[in-house]
């Protein structure tokens, strides 16, 4: 989903209507990530973080550690190469978020998977809430004044292309605008509920022994089921919606974002399953082996394709911001997953850790005895 906002101005991701738009095959590639992409992997991480708040923890309790120390010290230093990764090499980055959010959840850690799963019912809703109250409760002329921001001029445009394409000083105040922008409004209307919400169903998943590959084949063949068929029903009529609003900006930006939430929930839990069920079953295993190298590589891979991306598009690498295309922009991420597949068991047959992996590690450890 990312290669849109690497390839393209920031309101492109929310509005396909511009830059490349919706015409010929781009409507194709379009309605492929709505309805299999666009929050399904978002939710992913963010259950994968929650649970490994848990895994972690009960790591350096059974040390006898001091897990709270130890905890914020892992926090902090995420935060760290978040505002770094924000503000120096791409805007759209996810981890400031998740340092804060992690820092709270890791309260309700120990609570009864009721108390969790009531707690993620109700941050979950929240967001929801807020739309509905938003459209329903503002007047059309407010509307269209608040969210006049998803339908920039051709001027600009130009300019925020113009300044992506100059070199890294000239787009210092852009990124920079764009990540004030997700770390405090973006943050406090959405992400921080939604994070939240998702990192407490991870903790239940992890605790019930789902997401350790405890449960049987048949219970994962279940889950597949019972998170595809819904998400993929609530997909669709959201797209379809979305095209009979004609992407009016205030539909899209709250009724639109409710599908996107609801659905990418229950394909978040059918990708799990599939992935499960698949590891189980023992399909493709040496494509599994890549797979779980690329995982414990997750935070180098995930900062390594903001690097690789922004050398490919923005001024200061080869400057081809807003000239791709879906289809193109589809080949750049082919090629960065394979090149990630590829590198990821090589450097893990050397090494313990990734880079990053090895660095996050050794400042909390370190930060902590001196």
């Amino acid at each position: 989903m990312n290669i849109t906002s690497f390839s393209q101005i920031g309101i492109a991701y929310m509005n396909p209507t511009i830059s490349d738009g919706l015409e010929g095959y781009n409507q194709y590639f379009h309605t492929f990530n709505y309805i299999f992409a666009d929050t399904r992997f978002m939710s992913i991480f963010s259950i994968l973080f929650g649970a490994g708040v848990v895994l972690f923890t009960q790591r350096i309790e059974a040390k006898g550690k001091r897990v709270n120390v130890l905890h914020y010290k892992r926090m902090f230093w995420l935060l760290v190469f978040g505002l770094i990764h924000a503000y120096f090499i791409w805007a759209g980055d996810i981890l400031v978020a998740y340092a804060i959010c992690g820092s709270l959840v890791f309260f309700f850690r120990k609570k009864s998977i009721w108390k969790l799963f009531m707690l993620a019912v109700i941050l979950f809703l929240v967001p929801i809430s807020l739309n509905f109250m938003t459209y329903y409760g503002m007047p059309t002329a407010e509307l269209d004044s608040t969210f006049a921001f998803f339908y920039p001029s051709a001027e600009e445009i130009a300019s925020q292309t113009q300044a992506m394409r100059g070199s890294y000083y000239k787009q210092m105040p852009l990124r920079v605008d764009d990540a004030i922008q997700i770390q405090t409004i973006v943050f406090v209307i959405e992400m921080f509920w939604r994070s939240c919400a998702m990192m407490f169903l991870g903790m239940i998943l992890y605790r019930k022994g789902i997401l350790s590959a405890e449960k049987s084949t048949v219970y994962y063949g279940k889950l597949i089921w019972l998170g595809f068929i819904p998400g993929l029903i609530i997909s669709v009529i959201g797209l379809n919606q979305m095209y009979a609003s004609e992407w009016n900006a205030a539909y899209v930006l709250n009724i639109g974002a409710n599908y996107k939430f609801v659905s990418g929930l229950f394909m978040a839990l059918g990708y799990i399953g599939l992935v499960i069920w698949c590891y189980k079953k023992g399909i493709l295993k040496k494509f599994q082996n890549r797979l779980q190298a690329a995982g414990r590589m997750a935070f180098t891979n995930y900062i390594g394709m903001s690097v690789i991306c922004t050398l490919i598009f923005n001024g200061h690498g080869l400057g081809l911001f807003g000239m791709f295309d879906r289809l193109q922009q589809f080949i750049i991420v082919i090629s960065v997953w394979a090149l990630i597949l590829i590198l990821s068991p090589l450097v893990l047959k050397n090494y313990r850790f990734g880079p990053l992996e090895w660095m996050w590690r050794k400042l909390t450890y370190f930060s902590l005895t001196n």
